[in-house]
């Protein structure tokens, strides 16, 4: 399924993060064979790459994949790293910080992998993608609230960390015994730097995951049957990830697999996302894309909208459930209205002495008319929890002057569920509203003063509907910082401020305003699109 299919589908995908990933986005993140080598140092003197090539020529002749025999190479020198390293602390040549003796005991931890969980817990992000203008990083934060279920071998928690809301995590194998609702799972398939024992590093490690490998995979496909499935930061030569897809394709035998599944892999100087299909050596077939825009992806799977966030929809399952396990049997009928932020105590806040009908929604999802101020609010500090259809008829049945351009663009105008009368006002808006020399040439003759310095603006002193206008006049002067921080901080508190005081007095401060937040939306996002 290419990207644009999934986004036109409107279904949310199931992604697997590999490492590449958190080594695009983090400092100093190695690879599996450069933390190897930074291990080695630790506990020889010895040449690492002599090491690895003698091993490897003992190995040769018993695997004929070069892929294979690379895995099994690496997995014993892990093996005997741990070794040596376990060794040297127990010897009180190492010491680790934080880890006592009593503890590995009790707990029967392993001291080398310890050290790796330290190694991985503490990260940094890469400066660039702290910046505020960095589209990228942002994208891809809002690319993972929409993922259905996230399955990574990484042991760092940047993926956790990113979420805007806290998933349920599971760890090795926890999680594939219980009844989860498959929806905002995160399954760390190799440990975490939480659970030190549960890292998947050595060959005695990965022998045990392949022997509860079934579990594991059972539980995932479970999951990927109806759902598009993205690849991250890996390359199909993981070998538990091809085993994942093996069983996949063995299992389900769903004809043209590769129009579900997609492999997104870094290729530097290429910014386009043409698709194509490969065959992998184990015959799973898939849409490959070679790219370094990672901004485009981010932002094609950031639009899918279902009307739940995966993390909304996990908690409706969960209380759903609880519901019904506990009310199986009732009587006469009361009407509760369950909304996300009621997911969590449904169960303490709801009289359970009483039957129960659940209507799932909230102000989101069920038609409510926002007041302008709760519109302006919502929209203002792009919270966006108005749905773009809902915000749009709003938009259509009120008279006066609204930003609107970032529900337009995440609504397919033709196809919303809209009156025609509707959508004819909000293309009338369009073309009328959001043209910017229009807009200016709108404002009162005297408020068109020419200045590209914000600050000087507000030193004047003005009466306040000509300092919005001579705002609005020179907004695409401005660096756009300063204009938003205004808007944001002074202009919204002050606008809600004033509707409060429901008074036909300021009509005019109330449509400068209306004129600098639209102004403000033909700078934030017109340009972007």
């Amino acid at each position: 399924m290419s990207l644009k299919d999934i986004e036109k589908n409107n279904i949310y995908p199931i992604v697997f993060i590999g490492s590449g990933i958190s080594k695009r986005y983090l400092k100093n993140f190695p690879s599996w064979m450069e933390l190897l080598e930074e291990f080695w140092k630790q506990v020889s003197s010895d040449d690492f790459y002599k090491y690895l090539g003698s091993l490897r020529n003992n190995l040769k002749d018993s695997f004929s994949d070069a892929d294979d025999l690379n895995f099994a190479v690496n997995t014993r020198v892990a093996t005997e790293i741990e070794k040596r390293y376990n060794k040297l602390y127990f010897d009180q040549e190492i010491p680790l910080k934080g880890l006592s003796s009593k503890e590995v005991y009790e707990k029967n931890l392993s001291p080398f992998k310890y050290a790796v969980a330290q190694r991985f817990k503490n990260y940094e992000i890469k400066d660039v993608y702290l910046k505020d203008d960095n589209r990228e990083f942002k994208n891809f934060k809002s690319f993972l609230a929409k993922a259905k279920m996230i399955i990574t071998t990484n042991y760092d928690t940047f993926i956790e960390d990113m979420l805007p809301e806290k998933p349920n995590i599971y760890i090795g194998q926890q999680g594939f015994f219980e009844d989860t609702t498959g929806w905002a799972d995160l399954f760390k398939i190799h440990g975490s730097v939480t659970d030190t024992n549960s890292i998947v590093l050595n060959s005695s490690d990965y022998a045990q995951y392949d022997k509860n490998s079934i579990l594991i995979n059972a539980k995932i496909i479970a999951s990927m049957i109806d759902a598009p499935i993205l690849f991250l930061g890996y390359s199909l030569t993981d070998r538990n990830v091809t085993a994942l897809l093996s069983s996949f394709s063995s299992q389900t035998h769903v004809e043209n697999d590769y129009k579900r599944i997609t492999v997104i892999q870094y290729s530097s100087n290429i910014h386009n996302l043409s698709e194509v299909m490969q065959n992998s050596t184990n015959g799973i077939k898939y849409a490959s894309i070679e790219t370094d825009n990672f901004e485009k992806i981010y932002e094609m799977i950031g639009k899918i909208n279902e009307g739940l966030s995966p993390h909304e929809i996990m908690k409706f399952n969960t209380a759903i459930k609880k519901l019904i396990v506990t009310r199986g049997t009732t009587g006469a009928l009361d009407a509760v209205l369950i909304t996300p932020s009621d997911m969590d105590n449904v169960i303490d806040d709801i009289d359970m002495n009483r039957p129960i009908v659940a209507a799932l929604g909230n102000d989101k999802n069920i038609y409510i008319t926002p007041t302008p101020t709760d519109y302006i609010r919502d929209y203002i500090l792009e919270k966006f929890d108005i749905l773009p259809e809902n915000a749009l008829r709003f938009i259509a049945r009120d008279r006066g002057r609204y930003p609107l351009l970032h529900h337009f663009y995440n609504c397919d105008l033709d196809k919303a569920n809209l009156e025609d009368f509707e959508k004819d006002r909000i293309k009338q808006r369009l073309k009328y509203d959001f043209d910017l020399d229009k807009l200016k040439f709108s404002l009162n003759k005297s408020h068109k003063i020419k200045s590209t310095d914000f600050n000087s603006i507000l030193k004047k002193h003005m009466k306040l509907s000509k300092e919005l206008g001579v705002l609005v006049y020179n907004c695409d002067s401005f660096d756009f910082k300063d204009f938003d921080n205004y808007v944001k901080t002074k202009a919204l508190p002050n606008f809600i401020e004033m509707y409060k005081e429901r008074s036909q007095k300021n009509g005019n401060e109330k449509s400068a305003y209306r004129k600098l937040f639209v102004a403000w939306d033909i700078l934030k996002f017109k340009k972007e699109k």
